[in-house]
């Protein structure tokens, strides 16, 4: 992003090929893309991570990783501004350190520099419509950048994440997603009364990642 360049939504929706008319539900694009299920109990695991997470806004959300700060966060806090929000609210709890159990579920991706963050959203907690910039990971070949969220725990009536014009519920804990990060708007909310887990999972591709995902495709359940 230039210096001169004020918003980050434009500057990644003029990036986009996406189509961007709130009228239209292309299935190519609003929706989310379903790899699998994992499944396994890390109940004990995940009322830690609720307990110890920690506030997060944009500016300390972990850009690759916990305490590195994003150096479009300027143009993304203007964002907030102009839509009336205060930049500084806080868009969900995060946690950055894995456990046992996540740490096992990062693995079988088998990313190459691999990030991974849990997100606890909690009630009245927004995370805004953006499209993600990911190219960081392989500024010379993008498409390689892999990303997916893993659903920590069931949901709950007036939880949703948002994916173009799609409105993702009804997940089941363990239930895997992928998106188009590069061109897909999108964004989470919680207004239920339970907080909303979610692993996030960051790295480029490798061979093993996606004889993993392969493998997922073949069973209803991947047991860890």
């Amino acid at each position: 992003m230039t210096s001169t360049m004020t918003s980050s939504w434009e500057f990644t929706k003029k990036r986009s090929i996406y189509h961007f008319d709130k009228w239209r539900m292309d299935p190519r694009w609003d929706a989310v893309v379903g790899l699998g299920r994992i499944a396994g109990d890390w109940e004990d695991e995940l009322d830690a991570a609720i307990e110890n997470s920690v506030p997060g806004t944009w500016a300390n959300r972990g850009y690759k990783g916990e305490g590195v700060v994003s150096p479009d966060l300027a143009a993304e806090e203007y964002d907030l501004i102009k839509a009336g929000a205060d930049p500084k609210m806080n868009i969900a709890h995060f946690v950055w350190k894995m456990t046992p159990k996540f740490q096992k579920i990062t693995d079988l991706f088998a990313l190459e520099d691999p990030f991974s963050r849990i997100h606890i959203q909690r009630t009245g907690e927004v995370f805004t419509m953006h499209i993600d910039k990911l190219q960081k990971w392989n500024p010379e070949h993008p498409e390689n950048v892999f990303r997916c969220a893993i659903h920590l725990n069931d949901w709950e009536p007036g939880q949703w994440w948002q994916s173009g014009n799609y409105t993702h519920t009804k997940w089941r804990a363990g239930d895997i997603f992928t998106f188009d990060w590069m061109n897909l708007p999108h964004g989470t909310a919680n207004a239920s009364l339970f907080p909303r887990a979610t692993l996030l999972l960051t790295g480029n591709a490798t061979e093993q990642t996606h004889k993993f995902l392969a493998e997922l495709k073949k069973v209803n359940e991947y047991q860890i």
